[in-house]
């Protein structure tokens, strides 16, 4: 059972962390590193997607026609040379059950599938070999976080960070994130428990005091707060574009090293994600190669100015 989601700009983002991939993995393997990859979200290992064929040009009537492709897991495990352990966690019982089919197709794999919360089977994950700080040494791996929204608690990232091992690929959905960060704080209601567990209770330095004045101005310095009270003069005062840099922050100040983000366009919302990478392991040699790898991803994979009509002739 392919899981059909997303579009072109699927492709974009798996095309970036394969790259990504693929040079980790012949870098640490040339150093001798027990690989790990760790696909937290891993869906059912493929994907369908619909693409139009036909048209003037190939003298045939257009149609929709749907593709089944390689989805994360999948594209894992072609790397070359290969990693050596393989975790891919899915919750979903269907497509868990999908995802037991990669051991088919690659039976010489060491292939764990764990049916369960990303979160819940993340924490376990590391808090064991070789994940702990007496038996991580050789071990080195890269986590990939694609939710299809808001499912990784700040803590997870948090927990991640402290194993000073692994490289995390994290898609952060900025657009979901924005429309839940209502412009009044008197709008969240009930979400602060939700916010508070996915960006953190810093998630309130978005918001500020912005009392009326006869020039109809407001002052967004009037005051940042730990706990706000619920009127309409508290508003947001930041922007998607400040929310997707206030998040990069967050992370830098939680990992060794983090990657400019890199946005990842839909035809509907503009800017609805950021991909970034989040290394823990501190030692700068570590840091300066995933800079080095996660510069060449960004510079190919980063979203093309669009041309203007009057220059493309249109």
């Amino acid at each position: 059972m392919a899981h059909k989601y997303g579009g072109p700009w699927s492709e974009i983002k798996l095309d970036a962390v394969e790259y990504y991939l693929q040079c980790y993995a012949k870098a640490l393997t040339w150093a001798k590193m027990d690989l790990w990859y760790i696909d937290a979200f891993a869906g059912s290992g493929d994907r369908e997607a619909e693409r139009q064929v036909g048209g003037i040009f190939e003298g045939r009537e257009m149609e929709t026609v749907i593709e089944t492709l390689d989805g994360s897991a999948r594209r894992g495990l072609k790397i070359e040379p290969p990693f050596k352990h393989f975790i891919f966690i899915e919750k979903d019982p269907e497509r868990a059950a999908a995802l037991e089919s990669v051991r088919v197709d690659w039976p010489n794999a060491e292939i764990q599938v764990l049916r369960g919360d990303a979160n819940d089977e993340l924490l376990e994950i590391i808090g064991k070999a070789p994940w702990t700080s007496k038996s991580r040494s050789r071990s080195r791996g890269v986590v990939f976080l694609d939710p299809f929204s808001m499912q990784v608690d700040w803590s997870t990232l948090e927990a991640l960070s402290q194993t000073e091992c692994l490289d995390i690929w994290f898609l952060f959905n900025v657009a979901a994130v924005t429309r839940q960060l209502a412009h009044d704080y008197a709008g969240i209601g009930n979400k602060e428990s939700m916010l508070d567990r996915v960006l953190s209770p810093r998630w309130r330095e978005l918001y500020a005091m912005q009392p009326e004045n006869p020039s109809g101005q407001t002052d967004i310095f009037a005051g940042l707060f730990d706990a706000p009270p619920k009127q309409s003069t508290v508003r947001r005062i930041v922007s998607k574009k400040q929310i997707d840099q206030w998040f990069e922050g967050l992370l830098r100040e939680t990992f060794a090293f983090v990657s400019e983000s890199l946005p990842i366009m839909t035809p509907h919302s503009g800017h609805t994600f950021s991909l970034f990478l989040a290394v823990a392991n501190p030692d700068p040699k570590a840091t300066e190669l995933a800079e080095k790898f996660v510069r060449y991803v960004n510079r190919k994979y980063a979203p093309k100015p669009q041309a203007s009509r009057r220059r493309s002739g249109r």
